[in-house]
């Protein structure tokens, strides 16, 4: 089980040894355990997968996610914090011209004075705010990786422990 004694509190970077548990830092209800004779740590509730990296200062996602991004996480000794993610130079600026692009043909679509019979509460600047609105939730449905199915089956599981009230 991972140190919860505020004894030794420290705010460095700790070395995850890969035979200890730890608590999962993307659903926060499972266990990080050992998966085996590998050097993967499996968590107990989102069947995620992790493994650390850079002489076991970074905790990675094992499995290859293709385009998808995810985040990375370091231990203190008490808890997990965001190291940044698994996004390389190349998504980076796919992800900028996704956003972009849209908004800068709302804008032409504008000054080319396309949209004649539009009401008169529809303005550019509305415009340009809606469509990167869109643009940013197509990137973290198409890009990033995502807990929805975690984070819905942890619901599943407190409602129904909370359906059925405890008998003295």
């Amino acid at each position: 089980m991972f140190n919860s004694s505020y004894q030794n509190l420290s705010f460095r970077q700790q070395i995850i040894s890969t035979s200890q548990s730890y608590p999962c830092p993307r659903c926060n209800t499972g266990l990080l355990e050992p998966h085996g004779m590998t050097e993967c740590l499996n968590c107990s509730s989102c069947q995620r997968s992790f493994v650390a990296l850079r002489g076991g200062r970074l905790l990675t996602p094992a499995n290859r996610l293709g385009f998808k991004i995810a985040p990375t996480f370091w231990w203190d000794g008490l808890r997990w914090h965001w190291a940044g993610t698994t996004a390389s130079t190349r998504q980076l600026f796919a992800m900028a011209m996704l956003f972009t692009l849209p908004i800068l043909a709302c804008q032409a679509a504008f000054q080319m004075n396309l949209f004649q019979d539009r009401p008169e509460w529809l303005s550019p600047a509305l415009a340009s705010a809606v469509v990167g609105l869109l643009a940013i939730k197509t990137i973290y449905f198409l890009c990033w990786d995502y807990d929805f199915v975690s984070k819905h089956k942890d619901r599943e599981k407190r409602t129904a422990l909370s359906d059925h009230p405890s008998q003295n």
